[in-house]
């Protein structure tokens, strides 16, 4: 059951990321510089092997459940063998699987990391078109590893914008896809860091 029980966060995810790529069928993205993946390519990419991943977790622990299930029935028929008393609650308890109860006890933990993640990436996938790219993506990636439990005042906003410079660089200067640039303020922001680098 808790083998069961812990194909749900993959079941969350997987049902999240499948609506996003809905979502992204209606949306018209122009194209890329010729030779070039265009913008609307990596978005469906991500989504698209998130959902594999998914898919195989959720695969990897019902085939585990399974496998509990059929060694449970195995030990009922090998009590049965030994003139036990099939049923009984001596008998149930000794052929139940065995659980991991630190694992039972730190799946809440999961969970309650689980939930504020998505919550992250809708306001992430929401806010990019008007903060821009880069300043999106510091915070998310700041904000995401706080949920995961890496929490440090100074390392969690450094190598966020780092990272965020480095996916800037990377998508703009090499593999010429349009990012959002955000409105305003924070346009012009993107529009500062796109000359520095030297993205036109």
């Amino acid at each position: 059951m808790i083998r069961i029980r812990r194909t749900a966060p993959y079941l969350v995810l997987l049902g999240f990321s499948g609506f996003l790529l809905w979502s992204l069928s209606g949306v018209a993205a122009p194209g890329g510089a010729p030779g070039a993946l265009g913008p609307a390519f990596w978005p469906r990419a991500i989504l698209i092997v998130m959902m594999l991943l998914c898919a195989y977790e959720i695969l990897k622990r019902l085939a585990g459940a399974k496998d509990q299930f059929t060694g449970f029935i195995a030990r009922q028929e090998e009590a049965a063998k030994r003139g036990e008393e099939v049923g009984s609650v001596e008998t149930l308890m000794a052929s139940a699987p065995s659980v991991d109860v630190e694992t039972e006890q730190h799946e809440p933990l999961f969970l309650g990391k689980l939930l504020p993640g998505i919550g992250l990436i809708a306001l992430y996938a929401i806010g990019i078109q008007t903060v821009g790219f880069f300043l999106s993506s510091t915070v998310f990636l700041s904000a995401f590893a706080a949920i995961g439990g890496a929490r440090h005042r100074l390392w969690n906003p450094v190598l966020s914008v780092i990272g965020s410079l480095l996916f800037f660089f990377v998508f703009t200067k090499i593999a010429y896809i349009s990012l959002p640039l955000g409105t305003g303020i924070f346009k012009e922001i993107s529009l500062a860091l796109m000359q520095i680098m030297g993205v036109k």
